[in-house]
């Protein structure tokens, strides 16, 4: 059985960014996140990853680009 966090609206909307190791990104709603980043997987890597290991992967929109700036 999967624990299913609580729906959140505000949080759904809030954009988030997943950055893969082989340098492609996306950003967006979760929704959008996670179906690119599915989509990413299987078609470039041949990897599937379930909605919560992809949102597990995934931070605040803004969140990731000032941790870019600290370490870039």
């Amino acid at each position: 059985m999967t624990a299913r966090r609580a729906h959140n609206p505000r949080m759904d909307d809030a954009p988030i960014r997943v950055r893969c190791a082989c340098g492609w990104e996306t950003a967006g709603t979760e929704d959008d996140v996670v179906a690119a980043t599915s989509e990413h997987g299987e078609l470039v890597h041949n990897m599937r990853a379930t909605r919560d290991e992809i949102l597990a992967m995934a931070l605040p929109a803004a969140s990731q680009e000032s941790a870019q700036r600290r370490t870039g």
